[in-house]
């Protein structure tokens, strides 16, 4: 029940010297505005509201640092749901004239640069931390597989640039092959497919249950393999704002929560519960909507909403005298107490009675807007 967060992947830039696409070119940190950090704390808010753990790799340290704080991401690390995979790998092309260069690096003495460079922005705690961490992960018997799976990844590129006629199209691939790219925009087009396989490579090897990449890469699936992956994170979104519940990036971002209420709802035994459905409706949309409209579609508003994306504030509660009770029993009564939560009618215990609990609307719109001195 894991994510593979690889979103900060797919920041890949053009340097001055030529067409280089590496985030990390010249070791320096890749600075994250404030429209990025809002995109990211959502998907990363969400991917914990609903997966059990979030992996990444060595190379996304410093920016999920930057995103949720060093204290969300020690809390996170320290309860092992935060995993940390040995992997330092920028597929990177440099075209000019009618020469390409092709670079597949694996770093493997990077551990410094990132201790140095958190050392310079963060603090020694930050530094000092990490580095505990890379002495943990770096260089173990798992570092090779990882470079495996990356090699892997590549020859799927390498195959879907050259032959693949859906994605060459998709992409207006000009170039007979990859070792004969023609143009710079090819080249570009030859870094994101690697990375787009890599993404699907590491997901199936991990066995997580959902990938975060960008969202062209999803056109790529579709283009692949006719797989059209509707994303339970992205959906939850819309449930969160459908039943009234505030932008919880916005609140993460103006320090209004903080990850002790993300992990607050993380502890609530009704999320293993949902976590726990999730899995055994294979993390589906649409099961996840209908269960959510279950016995309730004489309701038009929320069942408007849930298909055409109208707003709808309408939630469900339960009567507030059984809300306190949910939190002190076990996970085995549950059921026993709340028979109307079984089975399909559970996901709504979680977000009309955790999720709305925990954030509720008219609190959150209140401290957000003296933030602000309104």
């Amino acid at each position: 029940m894991g994510v593979l967060f690889d979103a900060f992947s797919y920041r890949v830039n053009k340097t001055p010297d030529g067409f280089y696409y590496d985030r990390w070119h010249g070791h320096v940190f890749p600075e994250i505005s404030m429209p990025e950090k809002l995109y990211f704390l959502d998907r990363i808010i969400s991917a914990l509201l609903t997966h059990d753990k979030l992996f990444i790799r060595t190379d996304s340290i410093e920016e999920m640092i930057e995103c949720i704080g060093f204290d969300a991401f020690r809390m996170l690390y320290n309860r092992d749901e935060l995993v940390i995979l040995d992997n330092w790998w920028v597929p990177a092309f440099m075209y000019g004239g009618d020469t390409v260069l092709y670079m597949n690096m694996h770093e493997k003495q990077y551990q410094d640069k990132i201790c140095s460079r958190l050392l310079e922005r963060k603090g020694l705690e930050e530094s000092r931390f990490t580095n505990s961490i890379l002495k943990k992960v770096c260089n173990t018997s798992d570092s090779d597989t990882y470079d495996f799976w990356d090699n892997t990844s590549q020859e799927n590129m390498y195959e879907d640039f050259s032959f693949n006629n859906r994605i060459r199209a998709l992409l207006n691939i000009q170039s007979e092959t990859i070792m004969s790219i023609s143009n710079e925009d090819d080249t570009w087009s030859a870094v994101r497919l690697c990375l787009f396989e890599r993404s699907l490579e590491w997901s199936r090897q991990l066995k997580t249950d959902e990938i975060l990449f960008e969202e062209e890469a999803k056109r790529y699936l579709i283009y692949k393999s006719d797989i059209h992956n509707d994303s339970i994170i992205q959906y939850f979104d819309l449930i969160l704002y459908s039943k009234g519940i505030p932008n919880l990036s916005i609140l993460y971002y103006n320090n209004v929560i903080s990850m002790k209420d993300i992990i607050r709802v993380r502890d609530n035994v009704a999320f293993g519960k949902f976590t726990s459905w999730l899995e055994n409706h294979n993390y589906s949309v649409q099961e996840l909507e209908l269960a959510l409209l279950n016995g309730r579609s004489n309701n038009n508003q929320i069942e408007k909403w849930f298909r055409w994306a109208v707003v709808s504030s309408a939630s469900l509660f339960l009567p507030s005298g059984l809300i306190p009770t949910l939190s002190g029993i076990g996970l085995s009564f549950i059921e026993q107490l709340l028979p109307q939560f079984s089975g399909q009618k559970f996901p709504s215990l979680y977000f009309d009675c955790v999720l709305s609990k925990q954030f509720n609307a008219k609190s959150m719109n209140r401290q957000l807007q003296s933030k602000f001195g309104f």
